[in-house]
């Protein structure tokens, strides 16, 4: 179960051991799906960051959050387009919605809280966080 979520949003950041998920223009709906799957009840490692990037001009920030987080979960319908295509040519990211056409560089689309637990349990052996 875990003891401790961390919400950091820009411009700061925070300095500890724990699986750091980069979460960039989620909605409503979106953030509670990734919300229910944290509260779950689950095996889930016992610390985790969670970097929110909403409604910001801080690319510097998002682009080194980018670089600290084993996990990116992004809002593929968002109206910055350039950042969408960005994060979703990188490896650790999985999105909510439809990628339009970049869905060939990106198959790793969420529909469930479920999958969103999945992916954080799997990231989590990976790296033995738990």
């Amino acid at each position: 179960m875990i003891d401790k979520i961390t919400l950091v949003t820009p411009p700061d950041d925070v300095i500890e051991d724990a699986i750091r998920i980069l979460t960039f223009d989620l909605t409503t709906e979106q953030n509670q799906i990734l919300s229910n799957a944290i509260n779950g009840d689950n095996n889930l490692p016992n610390k985790l960051i969670i970097y929110v990037y909403q409604n910001s001009n801080d690319f510097k920030w998002l682009l080194d959050k980018k670089q600290k987080s084993s996990i990116i979960i992004f809002n593929a319908e968002s109206i910055n387009q350039t950042v969408v295509g960005y994060l979703s040519a990188q490896h650790n990211s999985f999105y909510f919605g439809e990628l339009k056409n970049l869905s060939i560089a990106n198959s790793s689309r969420i529909y469930s809280e479920n999958e969103v637990y999945k992916i954080i349990n799997k990231n989590s052996k990976e790296i033995d966080i738990l």
